[in-house]
């Protein structure tokens, strides 16, 4: 099913973020826009939640409107500097809450696991789960505006009868992720007039990224896996896989080609994991990620064919942070505990 592949070439956001801070300077769309410079360093704690309804407060020449455009849901007029926001995905409410927009946020799909890192959020009203929502609890928070992406990505036309909406969806892939999560991100600095904050984040990000992809050139060969109701997945290095950006962009070596692209990856045995042998294995507890009982990544993994790879002996392995690698891909802060979990186990 599998074969040992060589190391493909990495990818970084330099070029990205340098033809969107160009593109950005020269939109005419954005020249009333006030730019406002605030501390980059994310929030911590969501602040309590903003029952105000009453317009953004503007300044003369402030724009009311604001045209960006995003990856999937392409160009959008929305209302510059919402203050009233219903977000429907956990990326683009951790990306608001790392810039210190979380008192903006007014509604949330709560009806389904909220990651624990996002768990303050969850008194903000819930309009549902990640693929259903409460129509009516989401008119009656009145919202300035509505941000559908992921799990949600096709609500946006049923969204804009409620009120302004924009699509904020993370492609899968190295390279699309890398194009969507920065013009994504891009687009959020200026709704919200915070653009160098953002291109500061970007920055960051990409200087994190490169520095893991040097250390991992060298480091062996790496496997992403999944264990999920006992069972364990694989992915490897695909163009729309869902996972590629840790063989692509942060540089690991595939120890293992993918060949059916499957949201849950590629079903693999312990056999398989042995045959393969890498020498580093970063593992996904999708279980633990969406609250369903049963036994754990460690307990499912933990036997001799397993322990006898190359990634067990050398204390290569790294349990991840599920709910960021699975529920909020994408997200700002998710983003930089995914590549610090991948430089946890690489040289």
């Amino acid at each position: 099913m599998y074969a040992r592949s060589s190391k493909l070439r990495y990818v970084t956001l330099v070029a990205v973020v340098a033809l969107f801070v160009t593109a950005c300077s020269g939109d005419e769309s954005g020249d009333d826009t006030t730019t406002t410079t605030v501390d980059a360093t994310p929030a911590t704690e969501a602040p309590e939640q903003t029952t105000t309804t009453q317009a953004p407060a503007t300044t003369i020449g402030a724009p009311t409107e604001i045209d960006v455009t995003t990856y999937y849901g392409g160009d959008d007029t929305v209302p510059y500097d919402p203050l009233r926001v219903v977000v429907l995905d956990y990326a683009i409410l951790d990306t608001l809450d790392a810039l210190g927009l979380g008192d903006r946020v007014v509604g949330i799909p709560s009806g389904t696991t909220v990651p624990p890192y996002l768990s303050a959020y969850s008194d903000r009203e819930n309009v549902g789960n990640l693929f259903e929502f409460d129509l009516e609890a989401i008119n009656a928070l009145e919202p300035d505006l509505i941000i559908v992406g992921g799990r949600s990505y096709d609500k946006e036309e049923e969204m804009e009868e409620i009120a302004p909406a924009l699509n904020i969806t993370y492609e899968w892939g190295s390279q699309t992720f890398i194009d969507s999560f920065v013009m994504n991100t891009t687009a959020i600095g200026q709704i919200f007039g915070i653009e160098d904050q953002v291109q500061a984040a970007l920055a960051a990000i990409d200087a994190a990224t490169q520095d893991v992809a040097a250390q991992a050139a060298d480091d062996g060969t790496g496997l992403v896996i999944l264990t999920s109701g006992g069972e364990v997945s694989a992915y490897g290095p695909s163009e729309q896989g869902r996972f590629d950006v840790v063989y692509n962009v942060l540089g690991v070596n595939p120890a293992a080609d993918q060949i059916a692209i499957d949201t849950h990856g590629d079903a693999i045995s312990f056999e398989f994991l042995a045959d393969t042998n890498p020498d580093i294995l970063i593992v996904l507890d999708r279980d633990a990620a969406i609250g369903r009982e049963g036994p754990g990544a460690q307990e499912i993994l933990d036997n001799d064919l397993v322990n006898g790879t190359s990634a067990v002996q050398n204390g290569n392995v790294v349990y991840v942070d599920t709910a960021k690698w699975y529920l909020a891909f994408g997200g700002l802060t998710a983003m930089q505990s995914v590549i610090d979990e991948v430089d946890s186990v690489v040289d």
